[in-house]
């Protein structure tokens, strides 16, 4: 699934993601849902963020719209886009 949130952001701009980590179940390994998204800096996490809330439609990735906000990692001053996988009806 990483591989897939970082194609479909690759197919919108040329920023680099730094690392993508889909939350998975402990027992059964199975995605929890959401994923963080983690980027160089504030001024790029920010700057894709906008674009994201922009488009005219939602980011899918394996056939899921996702919702997209913002959190600070306060373990490595890293600035991150959360991703929630939501069902498309």
């Amino acid at each position: 699934m990483e591989d897939n949130i970082i194609s479909a952001f690759a197919s919108l701009t040329s920023m680099p993601l730094k690392n993508v980590h889909v939350v998975r179940d402990r027992l059964t390994g199975a995605s929890s849902g959401f994923a963080f998204v983690e980027l160089h800096s504030l001024k790029e996490s920010q700057d894709l963020l906008e674009y994201l809330e922009s488009l005219p439609t939602p980011l899918e990735v394996d056939g899921k719209a996702i919702i997209i906000n913002y959190a600070k990692n306060t373990f490595t001053t890293a600035y991150v886009i959360v991703i929630f996988f939501c069902s498309i009806v």
